[in-house]
């Protein structure tokens, strides 16, 4: 699924290894409203799925 992300949302997700995500063809940072922390700031839109043995967190 496409979602947008900032640089240091993106980055933390990429550490935490649980999802496969691509960064969508494009050449500059926009701004964007974050999907995951709900700021206004640059970034991109992703590409982003599951891995296949990833469990499910219950937060």
């Amino acid at each position: 699924m496409k979602r947008q992300f900032c640089l240091p949302c993106f980055l933390e997700l990429k550490k935490a290894g649980k999802h496969d995500i691509t960064r969508i063809a494009g050449g500059k940072n926009l701004k964007i409203t974050c999907w995951r922390c709900k700021r206004r700031r640059y970034g991109a839109e992703y590409e982003i799925s599951r891995k296949g043995g990833a469990r499910r967190d219950s937060e």
